[in-house]
């Protein structure tokens, strides 16, 4: 499901890259991530156990314009290619609002890549989705090498369905961001789909049904077909799906440790909800904005917002060095007019002759009452 922040006026795709273990899963997005320029991309993270230090979670938002007025970000995972990882694919596929199936093409890798597919299928089952309610496509990977099944035969033993697939030789970066590019415009695609049929006054039936397989809406070159404007979101534009390339080299990659499921389970939750740039100013609401949207965004909204930000503060020194205690007064602003809560939170401060620089970090709560 896309992730919206209303704060920001963005939305977000979640891509998840799967596959049998070393199949090119982490290639593929190293190689994007070395080659996208450093204005258009994220950190990449490693998510890491105790027990295995390759089990890789790579994130990588990827800013791929503006739908309707609203900014669209991608965010692109691998999973575990390791069957006893199981519990942690499923992690990562929640909220998949399009996936890659990277394909070993190696002779021996069929039985590999059969089981892998049909372990998604299984876990997409737990999700209550199927492939032909997600945007989906084949990637053959491993092209340049000599002993490999014909795309004639992969297409015969994993894609009798006909959905796209792309070859590639990822570790050379061969066909990786063809593939890239083919997700990015099938999920786009149905997000507007999604948006269209989620509007007021859509038609039922249309909203009803099933787009797929969504090879059936493309064509074998991915020259796609655009919505009619009218379920377009009210809008004609194109879906255009570029990623401004750069040769920038090997990017390190930030490790996170995780010790087990539920700690894997909330620093997913956090990288969902992170962006690689500045937040965006927040568009205006009303007129200026397609109401069908804004209908969409109120329904997705919980009671719950967090808000973070972080702030500078410039004092005079000698506050630092003598002051004993430290309160925060919360000013709100309505209609032209400021109310203040005062000492919505208090601190004691010791030994700060020599401070020079005080970090105040919060876990604040507000509460309506």
């Amino acid at each position: 499901m896309v992730f919206f922040n209303y704060t920001t006026m963005q939305m977000t795709a979640k891509i998840v890259y799967y596959g049998p273990g070393l199949c090119g899963k982490t290639t593929n997005l190293q190689h994007i991530h070395d080659k996208i320029a450093p204005q258009s991309r994220g950190e990449m993270i490693s998510l890491e156990t105790e027990t295995d230090r390759t089990l890789f979670f790579d994130l990588l938002p990827i800013d791929v314009g503006v739908i309707s007025g609203m900014k669209v970000r991608l965010q692109l995972y691998t999973v575990p290619g390791q069957v006893f990882y199981n519990a942690t694919r499923k992690l990562v596929l929640k909220g998949v609002d399009g996936i890659v199936f990277v394909v070993d093409s190696q002779l021996p890798a069929l039985t590999a890549n059969g089981e892998s597919l049909r372990n998604l299928e299984d876990n997409l089952a737990d999700l209550n989705l199927t492939l032909d309610q997600v945007p989906f496509v084949f990637q053959y990977n491993k092209r340049d090498i000599r002993n490999i099944h014909s795309v004639e035969k992969l297409n015969e033993t994993l894609n009798p369905k006909g959905y796209p697939h792309f070859e590639a030789a990822a570790l050379h970066g061969v066909g990786v961001f063809e593939t890239l590019k083919g997700i990015s415009r099938i999920a786009i695609q149905s997000v507007r789909h999604k948006l269209a049929t989620s509007a007021p006054g859509a038609r039922s039936e249309q909203s009803q049904a099933e787009p797929g397989p969504w090879s059936e809406d493309t064509g074998p070159l991915f020259d796609m077909p655009e919505e009619p404007a009218s379920t377009a979101r009210g809008s004609a534009e194109d879906v255009r799906v570029e990623f401004p390339e750069e040769t920038a080299g090997r990017q390190e990659v930030r490790a996170v440790a995780t010790k087990g499921s539920l700690d894997i389970k909330a620093e997913l939750e956090r990288l969902r909800t992170m962006t690689g740039s500045k937040p965006a100013a927040v568009a205006k609401t009303g007129p200026q904005m397609d109401r069908r949207i804004q209908d969409l965004l109120l329904s997705e909204r919980e009671s719950k917002q967090e808000l973070k930000r972080k702030a500078g503060v410039e004092v005079p020194a000698d506050l630092l060095h003598t002051a004993s205690n430290l309160r925060l007064n919360l000013v709100f602003e309505k209609d032209g007019q400021e109310q203040v809560v005062e000492d919505a939170a208090a601190f004691k401060l010791v030994g700060n002759k020599r401070l020079r620089a005080l970090l105040l970090r919060l876990d604040l709560e507000i509460k309506g009452k």
